[in-house]
């Protein structure tokens, strides 16, 4: 991680934060105007119905929050198309972090198993007699259970002829790695309409749980909204804030951090990206103001 002591060219953005900020507050949360789109799936009301599960899909999600989010929308998708019940995925220890982290700590678990129980069967965790599938148990060996092999924006087709059998033999797959791995092309009506239904409800997050009492959490949104009513408690936003060395690396940007910090991403760009990372022919201040530099944080609380 980087921690450069200012922005280079903070000053040359646009935005100034003191002026105007009600007008930009409501317009922020002022609907569209009709722009002539159209849905390319017509919304319905009614549900199909679900029938007999034919087992358990369990995946195991890396990468980061967006990586995970689309993981969760596509393992809906792949429950829905083998008819199986979709247990709540798990979430890797990430990498970069080393946070362990559960789903319900992210998401709202009741209104996502509420909102798709009338598509697909879901539950928390997987029955007593299934408690052996653990990503634990799939890492020490081989295992028959474990799908491991799926390609990348795999087919509906490719599910029901290589994962429907291994439901069938042992009521339970596996899938893993799982990023990516479900195509966006040539989908099913109902199956599409299914992910971006999941893209909406992943999007729904828990109240963020925080200990510290000088940062705003659970406990402060909570009272604010039982207090004024949950229409004039004020709209809350959560921000993915991403800084990490490769995305930092892959940009070619300068972050003001001096000769010790291009001689760091010089190094991590060639050691990760192998010369991928071609220098720009544009100034640092010139792909700054054309929005190809990360922000770095101090800018995000700028904004």
């Amino acid at each position: 991680m980087f921690n450069p002591s200012a922005p280079p060219y903070i000053l040359s953005l646009k935005f100034q934060p003191n002026i105007g900020l009600s007008k930009q507050q409501s317009d922020l949360w002022t609907p569209l105007v009709n722009q002539r789109w159209k849905p390319c799936i017509a919304s319905t009301s009614t549900s199909s119905s679900v029938s007999d599960s034919s087992g358990y899909i369990q995946v195991f999600l890396d990468g980061g929050l967006n990586q995970q989010r689309m993981g969760i929308c596509d393992v809906v998708d792949v429950a829905k198309i083998l008819n199986a019940t979709h247990v709540i995925p798990y979430l890797e220890v990430n990498p970069v972090w080393k946070d362990a982290i559960y789903f319900e700590d992210i998401f709202d678990v009741d209104h996502f198993m509420n909102i798709l129980k009338n598509d697909i069967s879901i539950v928390r965790e997987l029955p007593d007699e299934y408690t052996w599938s653990t990503r634990e148990y799939y890492a020490s060996a081989i295992r028959s259970t474990r799908v491991k092999n799926a390609p990348i924006h795999a087919s509906t087709n490719w599910y029901r002829e290589h994962v429907y059998p291994v439901l069938e033999s042992y009521g339970i797959a596996a899938i893993s790695p799982f990023s990516h791995r479900l195509a966006f092309n040539n989908m099913p009506v109902d199956i599409q309409r299914l992910r971006n239904l999941g893209v909406l409800l992943v999007n729904r997050l828990r109240f963020p749980v925080v200990e510290s009492d000088d940062v705003v959490g659970t406990e402060y949104l909570k009272q604010v909204v039982d207090k004024e009513g949950i229409k004039s408690a004020g709209r809350f936003v959560s921000l993915h804030l991403r800084f990490d060395k490769d995305t930092v690396a892959h940009s070619a940007c300068d972050f003001g951090g001096g000769k010790a910090e291009k001689k760091a991403l010089a190094k991590y760009r060639k050691a990760i990206w192998e010369g991928r990372v071609m220098n720009s022919r544009f100034t640092d201040e010139e792909l700054t103001n054309q929005g190809s530099c990360p922000l770095t944080p101090e800018e995000i609380s700028f904004y």
